[in-house]
């Protein structure tokens, strides 16, 4: 998420901290940009540029920056522009507006928006994404099958190279060659996991959204019966299990490589 930062250059290494410490507390990705209020005009169009490319603006001490022009000409070109100006303190309680950061970041209010409470099909759509999400589920499972065969036929193939003697010194380059897709593969493999994981999430969040307009809402009481992925004894995510298999496997790739070359070289 970009943020213009509005501040004044004494403030910045304290805006710079508090803005790390918040993504980190909580799980945000920020990219804040801060920009040396110098004057001039070619400073007006960075920030200016700045401002038409960022989701919200943050004021760093809004006490100290009325005491200076070029941060009052900042925000209200962030005003023009539309932008969200968002306060935080140098000392301070910011609870409402660390909600409000957190609240655009997660895009709250542009995803409850897509909903209409006078929907009359809701219930069709509620079976539509359910059938959505199980065959998001069975794609998932034979990507991961596809996976298992070709890294598994692939350390099939080079073992028996290996076996037979086919790789040697003089031929070990096929060795790395082998590794190397194999090690790709697992990369590719881990990015779809996670992919998969996240696809499967946005689903329910609009599965537990629609169930709001139904009698009864099954899916959100087995999410609270598992404790809403707070438990980790009830409830472990498992796309964070699964993502460990390709992992595993291009260890193990690594591994046998070192191995193979050891033995075929120094025999």
């Amino acid at each position: 998420m970009k943020l213009f930062v509005i501040h004044r250059f004494k403030d910045r290494k304290h805006a710079k901290k508090k803005l790390k410490k918040l993504a980190q507390d909580l799980s945000l990705e920020l990219q804040p940009i801060f920009l040396d209020s110098s004057g001039g005009e070619e400073w007006k169009q960075k920030a200016e540029s700045a401002i038409s490319q960022v989701e919200a603006t943050i004021v760093f001490n809004p006490s100290s920056c009325e005491g200076s022009d070029n941060a009052k000409w900042e925000i209200e070109k962030a005003k023009e522009a539309g932008i969200e100006i968002i306060e935080l303190n140098k000392n301070g309680n910011d609870a409402t507006s660390i909600s409000r950061l957190k609240s655009l970041y997660e895009l709250k209010e542009e995803f409850d928006s897509c909903f209409s409470s006078d929907s009359k099909d809701v219930f069709e759509l509620y079976k539509l994404m359910i059938e959505s999400s199980e065959s998001l589920i069975q794609r998932r499972h034979t990507t991961n099958a596809f996976f298992i065969t070709v890294i598994g036929s692939l350390l099939a193939i080079a073992g028996l190279l290996v076996k037979t003697g086919a790789i040697n010194t003089g031929t070990i380059g096929i060795l790395y060659g082998f590794s190397v897709v194999g090690l790709l593969l697992c990369n590719s493999w881990r990015n779809l996991i996670d992919n998969y994981g996240k696809l499967n999430k946005a689903k329910f969040d609009v599965i537990l959204r629609l169930e709001k307009e139904l009698t009864a809402q099954i899916y959100s009481a087995e999410w609270i019966s598992l404790g809403k992925g707070l438990r980790q004894k009830k409830y472990k995510s498992f796309t964070s299990t699964e993502k460990n298999v390709p992992l595993f496997f291009g260890l193990l790739i690594v591994v046998l490589t070192l191995i193979a070359a050891r033995w075929q070289i120094w025999g």
